[in-house]
């Protein structure tokens, strides 16, 4: 037998009603999976050497919660996306963070930065790194609101961080880090309920119009098979009376007078609906009608 793996347990507090809704969650995922596979592209391609960015989950957590989480081991960067507001917050080990500037001074990434210390040219060469991430965020989230990221400062310690009030709800975004041949660990990317919920209403939004398009097209493709459909159209006399003698009274050759007034038009119409008037004439050897007056409905 194979070992199942193991199934994270989380708590659930069903006396809060600030949760997002699961439908509006999976929307996220959706672009956030798409942000994730950019920045692994796009980090490895820059610094070309294996960096992949993996989502792992969507939680929802307070601010006070997350940042007892995130006490040791992280370096953190916090950054704005506005016209969003609220800021935000990029947490990462900062032994991987150490890692991707090694890789970008053209080293190996694989060196022992245990204890390290970042140092103010670490800090320097830190910014460019985030400021790439946060334009795969930008980017993967312009789907739905277009955004211009700034990356505001960073911090070595969670308690000089804040970017809710401790009892305030957060979406944190888990992702596995890998660098280099360095053994996977977890980044963390906390977007404050504020910000969320705009993000959200822009779905929505988008949403909308993406129906409304789709209603559009319809109606176009309608309007274009309608002019395809096949109609009886007539060029119709008026009628007249008979009786059934005078009918049992013909031959061959009898003519019979259709009482048309000379220069009264005849009626043309499609599939019984009356849509013009028209005269007689003659194309050729061939009689023909010549229309003289749309009838608007």
């Amino acid at each position: 037998m194979t070992d199942q793996p193991a199934k994270v347990v989380r708590n659930h507090d069903f006396r809060r009603t600030d949760l997002l809704e699961r439908v509006d969650l999976q929307a996220l995922q959706g672009l956030l999976e798409v942000f994730a596979r950019s920045a692994t592209q796009k980090f490895t391609s820059t610094l070309r050497q294996p960096v992949s960015f993996e989502l792992d989950a969507l939680d929802q957590v307070t601010w006070r919660d997350l940042a007892e989480e995130l006490q040791e081991g992280s370096y953190f960067f916090t950054f704005s996306l506005p016209p969003l507001t609220g800021r935000a917050l990029v947490a990462i080990p900062t032994e991987e963070a150490l890692a991707l500037v090694d890789l970008r001074l053209a080293g190996s990434g694989e060196d022992d930065f245990a204890g390290r210390i970042p140092t103010e040219i670490d800090r320097a060469f830190f910014a460019p790194i985030i400021e790439d991430l946060l334009g795969e965020l930008s980017r993967s989230l312009s789907r739905i609101h277009v955004t211009y990221p700034l990356l505001e400062a960073q911090e070595g310690n969670i308690q000089f961080v804040s970017v809710a009030s401790p009892s305030e709800m957060c979406m944190a975004l888990r992702l596995t880090v890998a660098v280099a041949a360095r053994p996977a660990r977890t980044a963390v990317i906390c977007l404050p309920f504020p910000m969320v919920r705009m993000l959200i209403d822009g779905l929505a939004t988008r949403s909308a119009s993406s129906d409304d398009a789709r209603e559009d097209l319809a109606a176009q493709a309608t309007r274009r098979r309608l002019w395809d459909v096949p109609l009886t159209v007539v060029f119709q006399f008026p009628s007249f009376l008979t009786t059934p003698a005078e009918l049992l009274t013909l031959r061959v050759g009898d003519s019979l007078g259709l009482g048309h007034p000379k220069g009264r038009p005849l009626e043309v119409r499609a599939e019984g609906l009356l849509v013009a008037l028209a005269d007689m004439c003659s194309s050729g050897v061939r009689k023909a009608c010549l229309i003289t007056e749309e009838v608007a409905k």
